[in-house]
């Protein structure tokens, strides 16, 4: 990729570091860190964070409503570090904590970092290395797309794999966005209810609200520490169908067509996670599964065969043995 043009920002306010754009401009970045009942992992989260080599950096704690000591240790950090500050708020959930990080936030880039993951030495400088005018979104850990994706994904391209929710895409940390793009409040008005399956959402409205191509970095630039969400939710096909609404509100009526075959995907995976919670004679009777065969007619998808039988298994017991065998097997695989 050619050298781009340097994106200068509060340059008065910057300090000297590694953090350049291309041609020696500096560029600036706020890291917004929602905090909820963190106190265990939240020193070695934001440690991660301000050892970071990078001029400019903001760092943007914004404290939930937290039960536990979190609030205080938020406080002690900002008390240390003039590059910290803190939004103390009652509790909303993750997304408004996110939108009020980035109300706070004074830079042009705003990253996201959960209070229980931490950054990679160097995760934000090469995040902002890859940032320049003609984008609104730097993709981290690229790597997880494939190799056939490189430096530049047209917007066209990128959203059919956010309405997949291929790689990465999916999940708002490790990722570097143009602060005026998460401005929209639409962007972040998401009901707190919807706290599994809210950052595809996210997602999707971030990537019909710009039409710049996205830049990707093909290196890990986050360390994601123990799922602790996902394990403990159960999903049913309520749950299923109101984010599906949400989903399909977030990709303009005209261009459904368009994203049909993905929008079937990606509910084909949302299907089988209800599966593993719900007895079939519950979801098989469902307006959710009554509108996902309609689709895969519509659109002319073929299931997967594994999720064919999958599916086809008549008791739950059965879904959730196959459905560990998969992960054993995926794991084998991927050593």
């Amino acid at each position: 990729m050619g050298q781009a043009r340097p994106f200068l920002y509060m340059q008065d306010e910057m300090k000297n570091g590694n953090c350049k754009g291309d041609a020696g401009g500096s560029l600036s970045v706020t890291v917004v860190i929602p905090v909820f009942d963190s106190e265990a992992t939240l020193g070695q989260c934001v440690a991660s964070v301000v050892r970071q080599d990078c001029a400019g950096l903001e760092i943007v704690l914004v404290d939930d409503g937290s039960r536990d000591g979190s609030g205080i240790l938020c406080d002690e950090w900002a008390a240390k570090d003039d590059r910290v500050k803190v939004v103390h708020q009652e509790n909303r959930g993750r997304a408004a904590a996110r939108a009020a990080g980035v109300e706070a936030a004074r830079a042009q880039w705003v990253c996201f970092v959960d209070s229980d993951d931490a950054l990679p030495p160097g995760a934000v400088s090469r995040l902002l290395a890859a940032a320049a005018p003609d984008v609104d979104i730097v993709l981290g850990n690229g790597r997880l797309l494939g190799e056939h994706f490189r430096e530049r994904i047209p917007m066209c391209d990128f959203r059919h794999l956010a309405v997949r929710g291929e790689g990465p895409i999916g999940v708002p940390w490790g990722s570097l966005f143009r602060r005026s793009l998460l401005s929209n409040d639409y962007v972040w008005d998401i009901p707190r209810e919807i706290y599994m399956g809210e950052d595809y959402i996210f997602w999707l409205r971030v990537a019909f609200g710009t039409e710049k191509p996205v830049a990707v970095v093909h290196a890990n630039v986050y360390d994601k520490g123990p799922d602790t969400t996902s394990s403990r939710f159960v999903w049913d096909v309520g749950y299923a169908l109101a984010v599906d609404r949400l989903r399909r509100e977030a990709i303009p009526a005209g261009e459904h067509e368009a994203y049909l075959a993905d929008m079937v995907a990606d509910r084909m995976v949302n299907l089988m996670a209800v599966a593993l919670h719900q007895p079939a004679r519950e979801w098989r009777r469902s307006r959710f599964y009554a509108e996902w065969l309609a689709d895969v007619a519509r659109a002319g998808f073929e299931v997967p065969r594994g999720a064919r039988l999958y599916l086809s298994l008549p008791f739950r017991w059965m879904r959730k043995a196959y459905s560990w065998l998969s992960d054993v097997k995926q794991k084998v695989i991927g050593k």
